[in-house]
């Protein structure tokens, strides 16, 4: 008989026995775990929701694959499966970039012919094959890679970070971010690459400026961070480099973290700089896009802290650094409790591997894995004996007693027909209770901004969110949330709704047209260019044709107040009936319509037969013209010609006897037909539509 949890107590005595993590260095506010350990996973790390239970899982790139570890939601974790990349995996991110309501996972690559691999998801923890997308740049490496909506349309797009291009010799470093906008079905819109500076190695994302639009900062080399304030359709303004230290020779950022971690509501940012210094860097931000001179925190004995994770592990209210040791000989990892005003307090070490083990902490993260709303952790062990350390967070329970801390409504002025996104907290420190918190949710006009009747915060959460749908309005208004819990009370928030501003459409060429469209060569058509609306001022069309059988000026100019102007085709003599394509250009548009030119129709031979059309119908369905005709001689040659244009249709068969037929295709009705006859005989009839 199998126990229904032998999976996970198998698991476990696999890896290790979950055991108490001793603090090499303790105090009363020190955050305590119990740790377990697994295999190594892969180099970089991210803990999401892969199958939708609401439990975090583990993903991290292996050698050539996506590495994934299901959890189970006591702290442990399933044994790891891998998906195969399009190459050597660097780093990834999870999000659902198809569209339908599953994670997927995107891998940036080190590889010559692709940058970027996408492993769709299907739901449960599972993924596809991969769609790998081409190295389309300067064919570099991709150590860093986000996902985000850069440009506000609700679909997620990818920014990759390039450190060096060695795939061509001599080596390169890069200096560029590639952003890729997502068309939301699991495509790309053609990347495009933003110059940024040397040595990237890690991203985030956040607002900087507080204006709605996502930002983006990245660690660098020679101690400089590259701050970029997005515009809102994937482009952005580069900011003047930040750089954190005095001495810059081989300073190199390896990660970089967003949070408020000084409680005014604005991002600041922590930097590792392990390399020549042993260092981290805390950037207050100001809000507008700018950030305060760096506070470094000095690592004693050179322990390299090289990557770090930001949360509140020993529960009282604060964000606290937990710094991953590349020199791991005294802990792992450590941890700087914060002092909830951008400080630290010393670090507190954690994890002592045994004598000369020589291994160290790697690329750390956080996330709640048996969902009792304290921060756990996932550390990477390096060195010689590569493994992950699971560390559930067992600190006291800090009490606080859940109340509204911020509603908030990012933004809050939207131009009707788009949303914002509305999110209740609680105060700091506390969460919601085992059952949750309902909320009922109304709008004061809910003809302009429709919310959901009710929504729910999930026991042992802090925050919940919904969305705001505006409808287009013909007036600014300003519209009331209400919120309302039997136990929290009543909270407003507003919304401010303007009308959209009318951008006039960019004049273009609509249309150029001919007439006649077939000419006897020699002779002029008159062509016509046509704007999509009255020229603001005398615009100038280019003109060209396809061939020299048909001459047009280099250019027409239609006059201001007017939407078309006409010119003249002039065409030269012709021995057989050919095509010219008469074209217009204007603002990137480009409008043509096609000349026939015929040759001099030779007067005809002395008649020495009769020619009579017996039938003449055009079958539309089919685009058929069949063509019955007589000739009172049987060794004549028959030919069907418009007879408006002179147009050569086709042959009739001679099927003796004086009698021919043919069945041509034609792509109209040419409603009236001239049957010639070799030996001079000539008959006209209509064409009848069947």
């Amino acid at each position: 008989m199998v126990c229904p949890n032998s999976r996970t107590i198998i698991s476990v005595a696999l890896f290790s026995i979950a055991i108490l993590l001793f603090q090499v260095t303790a105090s009363a506010q020190s955050a305590s775990f119990t740790r377990t350990d697994y295999p190594t996973l892969g180099n970089n790390h991210i803990a999401a929701d892969l199958n939708g239970d609401g439990i975090a899982d583990l993903a991290g790139t292996g050698n050539n694959a996506a590495s994934v570890m299901l959890g189970n939601g006591d702290g442990t974790f399933r044994p790891k499966i891998n998906y195969p990349v399009g190459g050597q995996a660097q780093d990834l991110a999870a999000g659902d970039f198809n569209g339908d309501g599953r994670i997927d996972l995107v891998v940036s690559l080190s590889d010559i012919v692709s940058s970027l691999s996408l492993l769709t998801g299907n739901g449960d923890g599972t993924f596809n094959a991969p769609v790998n997308f081409p190295n389309t740049g300067a064919q570099e490496d991709s150590p860093a890679v986000v996902a985000t909506d850069l440009d506000n349309d609700g679909r997620l797009d990818v920014v990759l970070a390039h450190a060096i291009g060695c795939f061509v010799s001599p080596c390169v470093p890069a200096r560029t971010i590639t952003v890729m906008l997502g068309f939301g079905d699991g495509t790309f819109q053609l990347p495009f690459d933003i110059d940024v500076g040397t040595g990237m190695s890690r991203i985030v994302v956040g607002d900087f400026n507080r204006d709605g639009i996502k930002d983006l900062a990245i660690a660098g080399d020679n101690s400089q961070v590259y701050t970029l304030l997005g515009v809102g359709n994937g482009t952005f303004l580069k900011q003047p480099t930040i750089t954190l230290t005095a001495d810059t020779l081989f300073v190199d950022g390896t990660d970089i973290d967003i949070a408020d971690l000084n409680g005014d509501t604005i991002q600041d940012l922590v930097v590792a700089i392990p390399t020549n210094g042993s260092r981290t860097a805390i950037l207050l931000g100001n809000g507008d896009g700018t950030f305060q001179p760096a506070q470094i925190l000095t690592e004693p004995r050179l322990r390299v802290p090289q990557y770090q994770v930001i949360g509140d592990f020993n529960r009282d209210g604060f964000q606290d650094l937990a710094l991953a040791l590349a020199n791991g000989t005294e802990g792992l990892f450590e941890i700087r409790n914060g002092n909830g005003d951008g400080t630290f307090d010393p670090p507190v070490l954690y994890a002592a591997p045994p004598p000369l083990s020589s291994v160290g902490g790697g690329t750390l993260v956080t996330g709640d894995f048996n969902r009792d709303g304290r921060p756990d952790i996932a550390l990477p062990i390096i060195g010689a004996n590569p493994g992950l350390a699971g560390l559930v967070n067992s600190t006291g329970s800090v009490v606080v007693a859940p109340a509204y801390g911020n509603v908030t409504a990012t933004p809050s002025t939207v131009v009707g027909g788009n949303s914002s996104q509305i999110t209740i907290s609680l105060v700091a420190g506390s969460v919601a209770p085992s059952n949750g918190f309902s909320f009922s949710v109304s709008s004061s006009n809910s003809t302009v901004l429709q919310v959901p009747s009710n929504v729910f915060m999930p026991g042992g959460s802090s925050s919940v969110r919904f969305t705001a749908t505006t409808r287009n309005v013909t007036s600014t208004q300003t519209i009331n949330i209400r919120i309302r819990n039997n136990q929290l009370g009543r909270r407003n928030v507003s919304v401010t709704v303007t009308p959209v501003t009318p951008t006039p459409a960019p004049l273009s060429l609509s249309a150029l047209t001919l007439s006649p469209t077939t000419v006897v060569g020699g002779n002029s058509a008159q062509g016509t260019v046509t704007l999509s609306a009255a020229a603001p001022a005398a615009t100038t069309i280019t003109l060209a044709s396809s061939n020299a059988a048909a001459t047009v000026p280099a250019s027409v100019t239609v006059a201001a107040g007017a939407s078309s102007a006409s010119f003249t085709v002039t065409t030269g003599t012709v021995n057989a009936t050919m095509s010219a394509i008469i074209s217009g250009a204007f603002n990137g548009v480009t409008r043509s319509s096609t000349l026939t030119i015929n040759p001099v129709t030779a007067p005809p031979p002395p008649s020495t037969d009769t020619v009579r059309i017996t039938r003449a119908e055009f079958e539309s369905s089919k685009r058929v013209l069949r063509v019955e005709a007589t000739s009172t001689s049987s060794s004549a040659t028959l030919r069907v010609f418009v007879t408006s244009t002179g147009q050569l249709l086709g042959t009739l068969s001679n099927n003796g006897g004086g009698q021919y037929r043919a069945e041509l295709s034609v792509s109209t009705n040419p409603q009236n037909i001239t049957v010639r006859s070799s030996l001079g005989g000539v008959a006209t009839a209509s064409v009848v539509a069947k």
